[in-house]
């Protein structure tokens, strides 16, 4: 009986969390000051665009928060990242995108200098994307298949620590 309660529990916790609460990613609309290397990136033609708007395969998304000290400690490990995709000339089909919780223009432009942040970040400054996903802790990191109607295949709450895990993710989605 105390085995089978147990197992009740995990499964509600399982159930509970926000990568098994949805498997399609929220088609979040962003409003953000891009430059125009940045919207040619995204491959969107406006400052003000949604998730699907993204020309690409893949996204990866970061919530982060600039007074986040795991985020500040990762960030150089999300820019070697983000380098590797160049180098590897997946960027094309890969894009990453940072989404600033609780942080306003002026916090995502600060995080971005600090930090040497090469990708598109945006402000969200409400809450409203970070409620959409889960109210998860920062820094997330979510895989979304743009191909298959923003399928979310990857999900990893807290510190980066290395960036096999997440390349791996990608290798085997662009594989499919």
């Amino acid at each position: 009986m105390k085995k089978r309660g147990v197992f009740i529990v995990a499964c509600i916790l399982l159930c509970a969390s926000p990568v098994f609460a949805a498997a399609v990613f929220p088609d979040l609309a962003m409003t953000g000051q891009l430059t125009s290397a940045h919207r040619q990136y995204l491959g969107v033609a406006a400052n003000d665009f949604s998730l699907s708007d993204i020309s690409a395969e893949l996204v990866l998304i970061e919530v982060y928060s600039m007074y986040c000290p795991i985020c500040q400690r990762d960030a150089p490990l999300v820019n070697t990242l983000y380098a590797t995709l160049a180098e590897k000339k997946l960027d094309s089909r890969v894009k990453m995108l940072g989404i600033g919780a609780g942080n306003s223009a002026y916090e995502v432009e600060f995080y971005r200098k600090k930090f040497s942040v090469s990708f598109p970040l945006v402000p969200d400054v409400q809450y409203v994307h970070h409620k959409a996903v889960g109210e998860v802790g920062t820094p997330s990191f979510y895989l979304v298949d743009l191909r298959q109607g923003r399928r979310l295949l990857f999900f990893q709450e807290g510190e980066l620590k290395e960036t096999d895990g997440v390349l791996k993710a990608i290798m085997e989605a662009l594989e499919q």
